[in-house]
Parts: C-alpha cells; structure tokens; sequence
C-alpha cells in the first residue's frame, strides 16, 4: 500500500481539517463518564460545567424570527446526554491504549502520525459503528448504515443514523444525525485524551443546521448557520462513500502533497514537451516534502538550493534532462545554487484553498494513467470547485508526472498563482 507520508505537514499548512462547533459552545472539559446538567452561559464562560447551547424554554429558537447566521441550538435531555457520554467512553476505551503508546512530540499541539490515526479509528470500527479520519486521508469504515439513511433523509424520509470522527490531534467526534421532512438536527460531542490517556468531553451541543446536502459523490455537507464571510465559515464536510483504493492511494500519496497552494504544477496546461510552464523553484518544497516526509527547512537554504540536492528532489518525480532543468529553473552555475525563497505572506496569492480528490483513475492504452481530479472548496460548500486531469506513469518503482490537463472551461475556475519570483522586493509589505 503507498503511505501518505506528508498529511500531517499538509493539515497544518492548508488548514482544511473540518471543525463543528461555533460561539456559545462550551470549551471546557469533563470526564466521559459524567452526566452534567445544562449551565448557564456564564458558568459555561469560566469553565464550569457545559452550556449546551443557548436555546430557549420552548427547546430551540424561533426559526421563523432567529437570524440565520446565529446556530438555532436545542436542548438536549438528560437521556441524550448520558446517550452520547456511553459512546464517546465506549470509543476512547477501544482505542486508549493505541493513543497512550503513540508518539505525540515535545509540542502542546499534538500531531499524530496518520498511521496512528487509522488504526484508532480501525479499533473504533470494530463494533460496527461508522468511523472517518479528519485529515480526509482515510475511506469511512461501516459506512453502509450511514449512506442509507442520508439518502432517506434526501428523500424527505425520517432517518437518523451516527458517526464518529478521529482527528490528527487525537479528538474523538461523535455525531447523531436526525432528519424529518428534510430538516436536520445534529447532536455533536467533541472529546479528547488528557495527560493520563484518560478521554474528557470538550463540547456538547444538538442544533438544527441552517442547510445540508448529499452530494452524487457521496459527500455530507453542512451549514450549520449562514455564513457571514468565508472568514466565518460554518460549514462541515465529510465523506461518506468510499474512494477507489488506487485513487485514494495516488490522491493521497502524489495529488494533495502538492495541491494548489503556491506552485503551479497543477493550475496550468502542461505536458512532457512543455514542462517549461511549470514553476519548479516554487514546487520544490512540496516535492521535498514528498521525497523525505518532512518539511525543508527554510533557514538552512536561504540563498538557494544546492544544484545536487535540487536535482535529486525534482528528478525523482519528473523523467527530465538535467541540462533542461538547469534551464527552465534558472539554474546559477557562478553560485552552484537553484535559486528559491520561502513562502511568505507578501510572495503568495490570498486566496481560500480548496483541496483536491482524486475520483478517478483510468489506465491508457500506452501503460500511463489519467487521474481525474476534483477539488473541493469547504468555504463555498462546493465539492467540485474545479476539474483537471493528471497524468502519470509507473517507472522503476516510482511514479512519475508527465502532464496536467484543464477543460477549457475549468480554466476561469482554477485558483490563482503568481510565481514568486515576481513578487522581489515586496518582502513585509
């Protein structure tokens, strides 16, 4: 099986893990075992005990009256709290001793290698319930019961159905999902192990979502209020259908390393006889990072690349002459050095990222694939923001990109990239 060796990189530089919750949410901790009463927003502000919500006696908000932009929040009872307590402790005893034994770092944010995170969530599985990995890296296990009941509540039928999420930063997510006429509730708890592997509820809130969706592609998606701006998202996304094997395997391992943030490789028409259209001085980071499974240390190459080091990273994924890449990344043989800079903020397009999937992997008759590519962009709830094609190859036990083709119209679609050799002299500005 191909590894996905540069997700944890990937989650902390595209910021794409998907997060529920929102303002009058409670922050503070309990143990799972416990049943609290509702509290009052001030008690819940100093960290007290939870403030499930902030609806009113009659159970929830007046929708009809409520701003949109404000989550319509809803009381939970007593027998749905010690409901969702029972799971979130059940799931934290399954999969304690895999998270106790991990490496977490020497950080107080901790990141879990992703390998971890999928055997939490295989130890979770194992009796049945639906589980997803947060970093979008991993197919949801029992996934059958899931989809059966979204495409129900698609239908206007009443369905209800449940499933957890498991995080890089070792969060356990439950959600219970209830829908009638096509209006949907979601009881969420967020939880997470303390110093002594010991599984506390961080959240606990039911709601109404503003809108949702089943997409065609097996995606759940929710609103849970208006969006005021993209900087106040409230969406949510998760996949629930399956990927291919082979087209999460290729996405995972060749396709979201990359992405679109700041390189081209993926935003451009290219093939093997114009691969002077991509940008390789802004790809190298990416591509190191796929090479060695960490990220290049900026400090340590701040007047260039050694002609070496830059060959040997870029040439491991592209089958190109040396003395064309000398060229086309304007190479300095007075120095011996490739020239890059670091990404900053005032070399980069501002712009929201969406990630991209693999949903389709089909072999040509010369032995290459056509990997078709949908990128998915949670702000605008959109699970195809824009399409292309990639191509690639298995050589020599490597895979090898040959070319990047955009419909023609994708291209006005695609997200914006300016080099970052065009932004000199703009450093702080």
């Amino acid at each position: 099986m191909i590894k996905s060796p540069v997700i944890k990189y990937l989650t902390v530089l595209f910021s794409i893990t998907c997060l529920t919750g929102c303002s009058g949410a409670y922050t503070g901790s309990f143990p799972a075992e416990t049943v609290p009463g509702t509290a009052s927003r001030e008690e819940a502000e100093a960290g007290a005990v939870p403030a499930l919500g902030n609806s009113t006696d009659s159970g929830s908000k007046d929708t009809e009256n409520s701003d949109p932009c404000e989550a319509d929040y809803i009381d939970l009872t007593e027998n749905e709290k010690r409901s969702v307590q029972r799971r979130i402790s059940s799931a934290g005893d399954l999969c304690r001793e895999i998270y106790a034994a991990a490496d977490k770092g020497s950080s107080s944010n901790i990141v879990l290698d992703e390998e971890i995170v999928h055997e939490m969530i295989a130890a979770v599985s194992g009796q049945g319930a639906a589980v997803t990995c947060g970093s979008y890296d991993f197919n949801m296990l029992n996934y059958e019961k899931t989809d059966s009941s979204l495409r129900d509540a698609a239908e206007g039928k009443h369905s209800n159905t449940e499933f957890y999420e498991i995080t890089a930063s070792g969060h356990i997510k439950y959600f219970a999902l209830e829908s009638e006429k096509g209006e949907m509730t979601v009881t969420y708890a967020n939880s997470k192990f303390n110093e002594d592997a010991e599984l506390r509820i961080q959240q606990l809130e039911k709601f109404r979502v503003y809108d949702w969706e089943y997409t065609d592609k097996g995606w759940l998606i929710w609103e849970q209020a208006l969006s005021r701006n993209q900087e106040m998202d409230m969406h949510s996304f998760f996949r629930i259908l399956p990927l291919d094997e082979m087209c999460r395997e290729l996405g995972n391992q060749y396709i979201l390393p990359v992405s679109y943030f700041c390189n081209n490789l993926f935003l451009t028409e290219w093939d093997t006889d114009s691969m002077d259209k991509i940008e390789f001085n802004d790809l190298y980071d990416f591509l190191y990072a796929m090479k060695y499974g960490e990220a290049l240390d900026a400090d340590s190459v701040q007047g260039g690349i050694p002609k070496d080091e830059f060959e040997s990273v870029v040439l491991t994924f592209f089958d190109l002459p040396k003395e064309a890449l000398e060229t086309i990344a304007r190479y300095d043989s007075g120095t011996g050095l490739y020239p890059w800079e670091a990404i900053g903020a005032w070399n980069r397009v501002r712009q929201l990222q969406p990630f991209p999937e693999v949903v389709k992997c089909t072999e040509n008759p010369d032995g290459t694939w056509a990997l078709d590519v949908e990128a998915i962009l949670i702000e605008n709830g959109d699970d195809c923001a824009f399409r292309h094609t990639v191509t690639m190859k298995e050589e020599d036990g490597r895979w090898i990109y040959l070319g990047n083709h955009i419909p023609e119209e994708e291209k006005e679609r695609a997200p914006g990239y300016r080099p970052r050799r065009e932004f000199a002299g703009q450093s702080g500005q």
